[in-house]
């Protein structure tokens, strides 16, 4: 009997419908690092980071959106990584600042 076919995570159907966004992030780590975004959805984001973040760690996350005129901060898990590509899903997002993302992503384009 062969064994089951094991799905990779980003074959899976996403959650949330993201949208190409490019903005400097800080996350803050072991140490604090600085980044860009490379798309954004109301679940989490993914980011180009040059540095070491292990797949599992907690990290503080700060981007400014477009129009915005404060950081939105939370914390979040990363779920993936590949180089230094890195995929985070939020962990505390507020209804506020999901409603912030919805209302950012409104004019962005849909990332592939």
């Amino acid at each position: 009997m062969s064994p089951p076919h094991k799905q990779h995570p980003w074959t899976l159907p996403r959650t949330h419908k993201r949208y190409l966004l490019d903005v400097r992030l800080v996350v803050k780590s072991k140490e604090t690092m600085f980044g860009r975004t490379k798309d954004i959805a109301e679940g989490g984001l993914g980011a180009t980071i040059p540095g070491n973040i292990d797949i599992g760690e907690i990290v503080e996350i700060e981007v400014l959106l477009p129009g915005t005129p404060e950081p939105l901060k939370f914390k979040a898990e990363v779920r993936h990584r590949h180089g230094f590509q890195y995929g985070f899903k939020y962990l505390d997002a507020s209804e506020q600042q999901r409603e912030l993302i919805r209302r950012t992503t409104r004019d962005l384009h849909m990332a592939p």
